[in-house]
């Protein structure tokens, strides 16, 4: 009797870390409903972040110049033509054709004074004008006095830190409208401006020649660097 109940004792402390064992197993994290899951199936990825990047990581500096940085420098991202509807024109020292003195700047494309009306036009383009890696601005203004004088001029705004300010401007004439302005993508620096004008015998009233000229920035002014006429007919 003594060595059968020895020996129950052993059995049974045999089969109950085996129990234990088994009922680990069974509670392994997912299998149960509402256990955690386990640490190896859990995300590090921070809420938020798109799938494939690394959480927690920055993301890489622009290369200056690459489609990632348009405004071609670290530092300055590229003018846009809406950025011009508020910005200076004209400085004390600075000043566009045809206007007068003193001090401009366009609130919503527009300033008035003194009988005078400048005007910002549609017609606009974005790229290096001024040597610097930065995208400039290049853009039309007409500026109408108390008379019939329709005076026209192609201005340059320089890219400083984001911010335009006018550099550069040459009269384009009187009632002389602008159908479109382009900025060379490749070096070197041009703008090409379309406009309309008149041979030098025809009416001030009329216009009758499509031009086509090129300029650079040449200090404060914007210098011709050639043109081409073609007839033009209303």
């Amino acid at each position: 009797m003594g060595g059968s109940t020895g020996w129950a004792r052993r059995g049974a402390w045999l089969i109950a870390p085996l129990a234990l064992a088994s009922t680990a197993v069974g509670c392994k994290g997912g299998d149960v409903p509402g256990a955690a899951p386990p640490a190896a199936e859990v995300s590090s990825q921070p809420s938020g972040a798109t799938p494939g990047e690394e959480g927690g990581k920055e993301p890489a500096t622009p290369v200056p110049g690459s489609p990632d940085d348009p405004g071609g420098s670290g530092a300055s991202a590229a003018l846009t033509c809406e950025q011009l509807r508020d910005a200076e024109l004209q400085t004390s020292a600075f000043r566009i054709p045809d206007a007068p003195p003193g001090a401009i700047a366009f609130t919503d494309g527009r300033w008035e004074g003194g009988g005078v009306v400048v005007e910002l036009q549609p017609q606009c383009a974005v790229g290096q004008m001024t040597g610097d890696p930065a995208h400039d601005a290049v853009a039309a203004v007409k500026v109408t006095t108390g008379g019939t004088g329709r005076f026209y001029a192609l201005v340059t705004w320089r890219n400083d830190g984001g911010t335009p300010v006018p550099a550069a401007a040459v009269s384009l004439g009187d009632r002389t409208p602008v159908e479109s302005v382009a900025v060379s993508a490749a070096p070197p620096a041009r703008a090409t401006a379309v406009y309309l004008t008149r041979g030098e015998a025809d009416p001030a009233a009329v216009v009758t020649i499509r031009r086509t000229a090129v300029y650079r920035v040449a200090g404060p002014l914007m210098a011709e660097l050639h043109r081409s006429d073609t007839p033009y007919h209303p």
